[in-house]
């Protein structure tokens, strides 16, 4: 059996830009962030005379899933993604996955979206931890880890 090269991920980023790529802002105190994903949807295309009495499906368009994502409060990431919900800004981001045994750099997701940030409780022992869903609009791009 091989021996996995899988991670934890324990330092991944996840950074936006909204000019291009030109500067990204990093999102600092990460803690959990999802891999996109997409649903695929399935098309009947059975008729008459479909073989052994079985439905038939086509594969349609692929649907864009959103990425949900927690991060400890603090001023700095709650006011840049405070102000890319205000404004309705769709931004590039890019997260960057953890480096894999035996490589030297991570596997790479890219993608559009627009953010939507959640409220957070606030505790008297504890740290308060904010949500955050990035609406994916379009495709996303996988380079993996080298």
């Amino acid at each position: 059996m091989a021996v996995s090269t899988s991670t934890i991920g324990y330092g991944d980023t996840l950074e936006f830009s909204t000019d291009d790529g030109s500067t990204q802002t990093q999102i600092q105190e990460l803690k959990t962030c999802d891999i996109p994903t997409n649903t695929v949807e399935k098309i009947g295309r059975t008729h008459m005379a479909s073989p052994d009495r079985t439905k038939e499906y086509t594969t349609g368009l692929r649907d864009t899933n959103d990425v949900n994502f927690t991060f400890n409060f603090n001023s700095a990431d709650y006011k840049a993604l405070f102000d890319l919900e205000a404004a309705g800004t769709v931004a590039d981001w890019t997260h960057t996955l953890a480096v894999e045994d035996g490589q030297t750099a991570g596997a790479v997701y890219t993608y559009k979206g627009f953010i939507e940030v959640s409220g957070a409780t606030r505790e008297v022992e504890g740290v308060t931890e904010c949500t955050a869903v990035i609406k994916r609009t379009g495709a996303y791009t996988f380079v993996e880890g080298s």
